[in-house]
């Protein structure tokens, strides 16, 4: 068993090929705010392109959409502190509730609806996740990731990510796409 890693530059999706993306892959495709690298978005972009030419499944968990939103809101409170000079404001006490705040919650809202076009809907399959192969990895990768990879390999997913994590977990039989660096 190991973790086979393809470069998205060298793979085609075929129609019966089932994928799930994890956040770092949906904050290049829909999140303006981090100015992330043009040229990862423009790949990441192609990819998800070819997925809905060939009519290829991507899965999505609520876990996921959570990352997205949380880590959304995260990067627009850092900007906000920059832009106000409130460099030790609080996120919820200074900023929830905040015009701003909301305005991205708006602008959140839209994005993943827009994520929701190219996904279906996954359940977690918490019931049928072994927890103890999600802890084993925590000295190498966070849970969230931990837990992806069990859930790929429920699914017979082929993750597509712009996290090396993924990489370090190699008792797994997963496929890997990502941009090689």
């Amino acid at each position: 068993m190991a973790v086979k890693v393809i470069d998205i530059t060298n793979y085609s999706p075929k129609s019966l090929d089932v994928f799930f993306f994890d956040n770092s892959v949906w904050m290049y495709l829909f999140c303006p705010l981090g100015s992330y690298n043009k040229n990862k978005q423009k790949y990441y972009s192609a990819f998800l392109q070819s997925i809905k030419t060939s009519r290829s499944t991507i899965f999505i968990s609520s876990l996921v959409l959570s990352e997205f939103a949380n880590r959304y809101l995260r990067m627009d409170f850092e900007r906000w502190k920059d832009e106000t000079n409130n460099f030790t404001a609080d996120f919820k006490n200074d900023f929830v509730g905040t015009q701003r705040y909301n305005d991205t919650i708006i602008e959140i809202k839209r994005n993943i609806n827009q994520i929701m076009q190219f996904c279906e809907k996954s359940s977690d399959n918490f019931n049928a996740i072994e927890l103890n192969s999600v802890f084993q990895h925590l000295s190498e990768i966070d849970f969230n990731d931990s837990y992806y990879i069990e859930l790929a390999k429920l699914g017979n997913w082929k993750i597509v990510t712009d996290d090396n994590d993924f990489i370090k977990c190699t008792g797994h039989n997963l496929e890997i796409i990502t941009l090689s660096n």
